[in-house]
């Protein structure tokens, strides 16, 4: 698993959350990595999905989920809606489809920690 994988999760370690790889691969011979990590947040009932594809060390495609309670956003760089001026990367947040500015796993992680702790006090 990528390092910037591993020490961007440390953004949520406060919240304590359970780590769970669904499915990790690793092909040598085409320099490819898979990963499809679940997080979940037992404490705000959160429910974070990680999935990234790399290949000769290029982030080539990702996809980023985040559910709590009624609220629901994803990150991803499908190409479709070749409308969004950041095409491909794009996000999903409650029904609307918005581009995406900076599209990593930090911020995203950081989204999540920020929707979760307002959620908290709301």
């Amino acid at each position: 698993m990528k390092t910037h994988t591993r020490l961007s999760f440390d953004i949520l370690s406060e919240l304590n959350p359970s780590i769970i790889v669904n499915e990790y691969r690793i092909d040598k011979e085409y320099f490819m990595e898979y990963f499809n990590i679940k997080i979940m947040i037992s404490q705000y009932e959160a429910l974070v999905v990680i999935r990234e594809y790399w290949q000769q060390n290029k982030l080539e495609a990702y996809g980023y989920y985040f559910r709590v309670r009624d609220y629901e956003e994803w990150w991803n760089n499908r190409p479709h809606h070749r409308e969004i001026e950041t095409y491909p990367h794009h996000r999903h947040i409650e029904g609307k489809i918005l581009p995406l500015y900076n599209p990593s796993l930090k911020s995203f992680l950081e989204r999540v920690k920020l929707v979760l702790l307002r959620k908290a006090y709301n």
